[in-house]
């Protein structure tokens, strides 16, 4: 798969705002996730149901938390649209996608 990606704006900020406030966190997701994702985004991901139908889920914990990563990928650009702890990364991806 393609390595072309794009951030949604508020997706960006919402990585800047979880790597600034721990920035284990913040290498852990560009070095390991990101990478992972864009390798191949269809097996890495679930699809999502419902209102999120159009995206794909990579989720992962860390110190002891559930972390999402959503994301959409049309032909061969993967679109992140939200990051952060599960509910609130879904809440933020039902505005964006």
């Amino acid at each position: 798969m393609s390595k072309n990606f794009k951030f949604h704006p508020q997706a960006a900020k919402d990585l800047y705002k979880l790597a600034k406030k721990d920035k284990p966190l913040g290498k852990i997701i560009l070095d390991t996730h990101i990478p992972r994702i864009l390798s191949n985004p269809f097996q890495t991901g679930r699809k999502k149901h419902g209102m999120l139908s159009c995206v794909r889920g990579y989720e992962f914990a860390f110190q002891g938390k559930s972390y999402r990563i959503l994301y959409t990928v049309h032909k061969d650009i993967v679109r992140f649209i939200a990051f952060g702890i599960h509910d609130i990364a879904y809440r933020k991806a039902e505005g964006r996608a």
